[in-house]
């Protein structure tokens, strides 16, 4: 906490000189003002080619090393949603289909109380097509994803501040806590900030070529169906940014007008849903496609208009976005460490001083003689810059006690404000720079050492790893029954035991909706030899052990928590441990 502190003290330190000398140098003449930030800004092509270049790919590499490095095992076990998707994406490879037999939804019914978007899931199934389901097919795409999302906002931040800038931020983006972490694991709603990112990237192109402007609405719309809070956020933020270039003539409204028919085209069946559901509606299918209705729905009491308690809705909510954003209060051990945050617990100086940077810019237009393809780029991508921290801030306002998940489109904007003020050290205070690059290094390779050693071997514990190596050695057992204990993640969770047996079996969609047994669409058990025939619903069975009769006879296998061995006789058991679960089979059988 007092490194921390220190650590703190010196960013505020370094703003400070920065503005200072920023204030005592600042030139009386205006049009001076702006030659000099513009030569700034343009100061790469003072680099050679090799010095830019080498530096961008060094950057690359270590992006993509320190978020490859172990992947698949790291982090251990593997998330209930994440295996949600997966299970439903290999429903989708096999049949067209989720678990339920659903044909192409677009949007899944999940837990049946609380729904999934389902971009994740169709972005796994060409990896399950090729390599069967396994961790590491699982979390793909969201690796692939946020490294577009790397190289989308280098091209954002070159295209708006130069490519100094876009060195800077991307450095901050490659080391960053939060991009790094949620990487590495499957869960729906973090696609949703890289597709956003790629939305800004082509948004801001937009005036050089009218076909970026229109591909950035194929990644606007996608986001809708990557995280549900995109209702909330994407079309406000799209009307915002509509108004703004239609008034300041940076687009035509022909161009705007052709923007909103692709956005609604593309994102039409997923507001369908929504409106199906928000009237209660029937399901329509429309060829193959289905947009169903979820009558046990309960997420709308997430949104603060729909709260009964709305002024103490909204304290809470101010609350959990002062904890989760600003302060960087300790979140869910899968999301941040507590030791570094977000994006490094010392950085909100930084954020602080590129956000007075920025809107500085945007009060202050460029001279009308001066307007050019930089200058509109630069003034659209300061508005973007806001208008995506606004509608960041907006989130943790209207949703319920947001966390980092929630909230995780206002991460990319962060980084870029740190970003910007991190450059404004480095063109007034240059030694305050280094010292605060070689801080940021440290912190990183420290992070790298906490997450890879300490970290990863604790967070199996909250992903399910001994569970999953349990159920993964009994799918090697040839028994007619497997008994699984419905208290993994709380006591009664069946829904989660019976998605992560669904995951680490393999189990066929059709054998677990009991439409077909046959040999063709038996469970995915590559050792067994018999009981493919045997029903799903009667060769697994959720049970609680302290509720049920345990007859040593049975020919059965069961998975449970430690704390439920107690509930079997070591006499006519045997027993295998696995990090807070246990396989126990009866010994008369000779099962193992």
């Amino acid at each position: 906490m007092i490194f921390d502190t220190i650590l703190t003290g010196f960013m505020c330190a370094t703003v400070f000189f920065t503005l200072l000398l920023r204030f005592a140098y600042q030139p009386i003449n205006t049009r001076f003002s702006y030659k000099l930030e513009n030569a700034f800004f343009n100061s790469h092509k003072k680099w050679d080619g090799i010095q830019k270049h080498a530096a961008f790919f060094t950057i690359i590499a270590l992006a993509v090393l320190v978020r490859s490095w172990n992947f698949g095992s790291i982090p251990s076990g593997f998330n209930q949603d994440g295996a949600m998707a997966a299970v439903d994406a290999k429903a989708l490879a096999d049949y067209g289909t989720d678990r339920f037999g659903m044909t192409y939804p677009v949007h899944f019914t999940a837990w049946g109380y609380g729904q999934m978007s389902v971009l994740l899931s169709y972005l796994m199934v060409p990896f399950i097509k090729i390599a069967g389901l396994n961790e590491i097919t699982a979390r793909l795409p969201v690796l692939i994803i946020s490294l577009c999302g790397l190289l989308a906002l280098y091209g954002f931040i070159k295209d708006t501040f130069g490519r100094t800038t876009a060195l800077i931020v991307l450095f901050l983006a490659a080391i960053n806590p939060w991009h790094i972490m949620q990487s590495r694991w499957a869960l729906d709603c973090n696609l949703f900030p890289h597709f956003f990112i790629i939305g800004c990237y082509f948004l801001n192109r937009g005036h050089i070529k009218k076909y970026n402007l229109y591909i950035s609405m194929i990644a606007f719309s996608l986001c809708m169906y990557s995280y549900g809070i995109a209702f909330l956020t994407v079309p406000l933020f799209l009307l915002a940014i509509g108004i703004y270039t239609l008034v300041t003539k940076t687009f035509r409204f022909k161009d705007i007008l052709i923007s909103i028919l692709i956005y609604s085209f593309l994102s039409c069946p997923i507001w369908l849903v929504m409106i199906i559901n928000f009237l209660k509606l029937p399901t329509i299918h429309f060829f193959s496609i289905t947009m169903p209705f979820f009558p046990d729905s309960v997420r709308s009491g997430d949104i603060l208009f729909f709260s009964t308690d709305f002024w103490a809705q909204l304290k809470t909510n101010y609350n959990s976005l002062l904890n989760t954003v600003i302060l960087q209060n300790p979140d869910a051990p899968w999301n941040a460490l507590d030791k570094y945050g977000t994006q490094y617990l010392f950085s909100l100086p930084f954020v602080l001083l590129g956000t007075g940077y920025l809107l500085a810019k945007i009060v202050s237009p460029y001279p009308q003689k001066e307007k050019s393809n930089e200058n509109i780029s630069l003034n659209l991508g300061s508005v973007i810059v806001i208008g995506g921290l606004v509608i960041g801030l907006w989130t943790g306002i209207v949703i319920a006690s947001v966390n980092i998940n929630r909230i995780n489109i206002i991460y990319y904007f962060m980084v870029i404000l740190a970003g910007l003020g991190l450059t404004q050290s480095f063109k007034w205070f240059k030694p305050a720079f280094i010292s605060s690059v070689a801080i940021y290094t440290i912190s990183f390779f420290l992070f790298c050492n906490y997450y890879f050693g300490t970290w990863a071997k604790e967070i199996g514990a909250y992903f399910f790893e001994g569970m999953g190596q349990a159920l993964q050695k009994a799918s090697t057992i040839d028994t007619p029954k497997y008994y699984i204990t419905v208290n993994s993640q709380y006591n009664g969770s069946k829904n989660v035991s019976e998605i992560l047996t669904l995951f680490h079996h393999k189990i066929d969609a059709r054998y677990f909706q009991g439409k077909d047994n046959s040999e063709e669409n038996k469970i995915n058990l590559q050792h067994t030899t018999g009981n493919h025939n045997i029903p799903y619903i009667q060769r697994y069975i959720y049970v609680n052990p302290s509720a049920m009769f345990i007859n040593p006879e049975e020919n059965a296998v069961y998975v449970v928590n430690s704390q439920e061995k107690k509930f079997f006789n070591g006499n006519y058991f045997s027993f295998v441990d696995f990090n807070g679960f246990t396989l126990v089979t009866p010994i008369k059988h000779n099962m193992n």
